[in-house]
């Protein structure tokens, strides 16, 4: 099922989260990409993606290990792959399709980052040393629609 929107997400309650972001730097466990993410997607829905993934870590290594005891995987795709999976996030059958507060995966110089689409719709913004950064919308790998329903299944005849 995807994640309805609050009323006036991008006016008010995105909009706002990513004011008090902004200068906010990165920290493990606290502010790092992918908790950014899911705290944005929190802001505009006001569901929780990565609850599994909170409090868990304070370092990059720690990351990677609650990474692996939560997904089986090792990357920071694989996190936030599954938390978009498991609360029912349609992948953009291409990625350009994303549109503003979709949660994405983008390459930062060789270097996958999850962020999400900026307000403006050309840009995604994620975290960096000293703060937010907005990033080339170009760059984006892979992209989830929050509110893009999943195809439903055809009924079976009676």
């Amino acid at each position: 099922m995807p994640l309805p929107r609050k009323q006036q997400w991008d006016t008010s309650h995105f909009n706002q989260f990513l004011t008090d972001h902004a200068n906010k730097p990165f920290a493990w466990g606290s502010h790092d990409c992918a908790l950014f993410a899911a705290n944005a997607v929190e802001a505009i829905t006001g569901v929780d993606i990565a609850s599994e993934f909170r409090d868990k870590y304070t370092t990059q290594l720690g990351a990677l290990r609650t990474i692996s005891k939560v997904t089986g995987g090792s990357t920071v795709v694989d996190a936030v792959a599954h938390c978009a999976d498991k609360h029912g996030l349609v992948e953009h059958a291409h990625p350009l399709m994303a549109k503003r507060g979709d949660l994405v995966i983008i390459d930062n110089a060789g270097t996958l980052i999850a962020g999400v689409v900026h307000l403006n719709g050309r840009h995604v913004i994620s975290t960096s040393e000293t703060g937010l950064v907005r990033l080339p919308i170009t760059n984006i790998v892979r992209a989830w629609s929050l509110d893009i329903p999943a195809p439903s299944q055809p009924k079976e005849s009676e």
